[in-house]
């Protein structure tokens, strides 16, 4: 008799094991950071009646689960599948979680629940390639870009991720992908160059690839860092790396096939810092919902995303432009990355969705892409120029580099103060 009860409480820790691997692992995948997928799959196991040991590698989730009186043990290692982002899936697993918690929901129904929030369609390929091109218009305009060249990248946009959507389709190595895009959009971009010279050449070509800048995993790796997760933070930020350099590779052919040198970057003087704020601002708003889509948050939350990037990129170019103590950059976006997230915490607890869900796109527009871009160029010169100007292209590099890095920082740590400020909260909100 005591054997069957024993079979019986390891299978039913077998099942359940396997379902919060499932659970992990999927949010893993669509992109959470790493103290929400803990809290989440604790709480989850906490209502079925387990303590629960987790272990977040960046490939793997590695779970052991124990009955209460701990005498009995299972223990299995899932593989992250492969899933894009999706902040409406991380959503509603936050979701799933509490309700699983509150209702003591069983097994059964967990696992139908998951399965139909894991296979829920994503918002039409089409409107993400559009919104998705008018967002790096706009974010070629934040450059100071003109409108030949907000048109040239518009259209380098659509036909670099219309190919990546096609090559991911048909299950083209993701590096390979970003290789390829880079170079077919910069191919585009470098015609304001060649034929249209109208005068924002350096926006058309630097800013036409930025589209493919990993903006959420850099703020993933971010923010695990900051939170002691460093080893899942290191990962997130070598795959981003990875990718960056991916990026670099395919300017770096149509520069050298073109003889490009865009040594000087365009500079213009807006008079009335007010206005300009303004149109800032607005224009940020657009690129946020174009940038935010690709993550395919829940529709209530663009709104937001759109509303706080107005405001994080209208307060940073204000501090940085205004006559009376105009900031650095890096100190202006740690400013207005704390802003945006000091507002992100109370409009998630209204719509009830996790403040990163709109708070990561809304920094995607203050991303430091130009002074990305500018440290591929000075790398590409260190290896094309003669040696007599090499100290100059290094120390340019390093200049460059060092702010990505600083700016990237900065921005990022600002927004997530205020959500482990109010942790409680932050971690809650999905709690109906």
């Amino acid at each position: 008799m005591q054997q069957t009860t024993d079979q019986d409480t390891h299978r039913q820790l077998k099942e359940a094991t396997l379902f919060l691997a499932e659970y992990a692992s999927t949010l893993m995948a669509v992109g959470a950071q790493t103290s929400r997928i803990q809290l989440n799959t604790v709480r989850m196991a906490r209502s079925m009646g387990y303590h629960v040991s987790l272990l977040i590698f960046p490939k793997t989730i590695s779970i052991t689960l124990q009955d209460q009186e701990r005498n009995h043990t299972y223990t299995y290692i899932k593989k992250t599948p492969g899933i894009p982002l999706n902040f409406k899936v991380n959503m509603k697993l936050s979701q799933l979680s509490w309700n699983a918690f509150d209702d003591r929901l069983p097994l059964n129904e967990l696992w139908a629940r998951l399965k139909s929030i894991a296979t829920e369609k994503r918002e039409s390929p089409w409107l993400v390639l559009v919104l998705v091109s008018l967002a790096n218009a706009c974010f070629c305009r934040l450059f100071d870009g003109n409108t030949l060249s907000m048109a040239i990248v518009f259209v380098a946009t659509f036909v670099g991720f219309l190919l990546r959507q096609q090559l991911t389709k048909r299950g083209v190595n993701h590096l390979a992908v970003f290789v390829t895009c880079a170079f077919v959009s910069t191919m585009i971009g470098v015609t304001d160059y060649i034929y249209f010279h109208g005068g924002t050449e350096d926006m058309s070509l630097g800013t036409s690839m930025l589209y493919l800048v990993p903006g959420v995993p850099l703020i993933n790796g971010v923010m695990d860092i900051v939170d002691n997760h460093v080893l899942d933070g290191l990962s997130r930020l070598t795959n981003a790396l990875l990718l960056i350099i991916c990026i670099a590779i395919g300017l770096s052919g149509t520069v050298i096939l073109f003889g490009i040198d865009p040594t000087t970057f365009t500079s213009v003087t807006r008079p009335d810092i007010v206005s300009a704020t303004i149109a800032d601002g607005l224009f940020a708003a657009v690129a946020a919902i174009g940038f935010a889509i690709i993550s395919n948050p829940p529709r209530k939350a663009l709104l937001i995303c759109a509303l706080l990037a107005c405001v994080g990129h209208g307060v940073r170019y204000f501090l940085m432009h205004n006559g009376t103590m105009p900031l650095d950059q890096v100190t202006a976006s740690t400013v207005a990355g704390f802003t945006i997230g000091l507002l992100a915490v109370p409009f998630a607890m209204r719509i009830h969705c996790p403040a990163e869900c709109f708070a990561f796109p809304s920094l995607l527009p203050m991303v430091p892409g130009m002074f990305a871009y500018k440290a591929i160029r000075d790398l590409i010169n260190i290896v094309r120029l003669p040696d007599t100007y090499t100290a100059e292209y290094v120390a340019r590099f390093f200049h460059n580099g060092s702010l990505t890095v600083l700016v990237m920082f900065g921005m990022v740590v600002g927004c997530i103060i205020p959500i482990f400020i109010f942790h409680r909260q932050s971690f809650s909100v999905t709690r109906n």
